[in-house]
């Protein structure tokens, strides 16, 4: 199998991800919706805001998912805290130190 070079995500972290997602994408929706249909009545405009209301908490659901992989990604590649043995070779190399 070959190596892979990408940082790994385990199996929870993705379905933490894959759950935020839907739950985002529900709630951003429904008050998408909700919202669009009020300027509507109100407006007496048809169904235009409430479509773009939809539209909206689509975008909205799937740029916070992104927002959050992206965050998780980082999180994977970052490398973990230094420990006391690494980060007292760091101090031992110091080039300030003549």
């Amino acid at each position: 199998m070959a190596n892979r070079s990408t940082p790994s995500v385990t199996t929870l972290q993705a379905l933490a991800v894959a759950s935020q997602f839907g739950i985002t994408l529900a709630i951003s929706v429904v008050l998408g919706y909700f919202a669009g249909h009020w300027l509507d009545d109100r407006l007496n405009t048809g169904i235009i805001f409430t479509l773009i209301g939809v539209l909206l908490g689509l975008v909205a659901a799937v740029l916070s998912t992104v927002r959050a992989y992206n965050a998780l990604l980082r999180q994977a590649q970052s490398p973990s805290s230094p420990t006391t043995e690494s980060a007292r070779n760091l101090q031992d190399e110091d080039p300030n130190d003549d």
